[in-house]
């Protein structure tokens, strides 16, 4: 189950690494060498502090990956590790979709806030969190993904936060719904170096 898990969460990295090096392997790999164009109200660069803010209903577009927030910040440290939010507004979500390596379907996906380290190679999804690759599908107020240990977990509540504070709409533990494989994908061995 946590494979499975990981395999739909990996190509999320690349959302918010439309800044930073593409370490994803389950993105469409193609997307890696695609101009990004990013749109928004306000951009502002402080090369002095290494730190790029894009405002006002941002797209982030590469290739297949397509991502959506009202506002974007890249942190950039002096050895070169990044770090990237992203946030919605509380009638408008981050929304995310990227089709999956030698597939014909799409991982999409949807939170409030969104927090992406390239060093430590995790992706953090706060409130009202989705998750979806196919007909699989992952839920909860928080999913945090490292892509280094391959480590999914999920919570009914954003660590270190008052759900009365935040206006969060808990509704219970997360879920992780997968769906049986058909009889082709049963007989169709995997990919070396890729896990079911």
């Amino acid at each position: 189950m946590r494979a499975a898990a990981s395999k739909m969460l990996r190509p999320f990295a690349l959302i918010a690494v439309a800044f930073l090096p593409a370490t994803v392997v389950y993105a469409e790999q193609a997307d890696r060498n695609k101009p990004i164009t990013i749109e928004g109200d306000l951009v502002t660069l402080d090369q002095a502090k290494l730190v790029r803010v894009l405002e006002g209903n941002v797209i982030l577009v590469q290739g297949t990956l397509r991502l959506t927030a009202e506002r974007i910040v890249v942190k950039e440290d002096a050895g070169g590790a990044m770090t990237a939010q992203a946030f919605g507004t509380p009638n408008k979500q981050i929304a995310f979709k990227q089709k999956r390596e030698g597939a014909a379907d799409f991982v999409e996906g949807s939170a409030d806030r969104m927090e992406f380290d390239d060093q430590a190679d995790t992706l953090q999804l706060f409130s009202r969190a989705r998750l979806k690759s196919g007909a699989n599908e992952l839920t909860g107020e928080y999913i945090y993904y490292n892509a280094a240990t391959e480590i999914v977990k999920m919570r009914d509540a954003v660590p270190g936060a008052n759900s009365a504070t935040t206006g969060s709409s808990n509704k219970g533990r997360p879920t992780i719904t997968i769906q049986p494989k058909t009889p082709d994908e049963k007989s169709t061995p995997a990919a070396p170096g890729k896990s079911n």
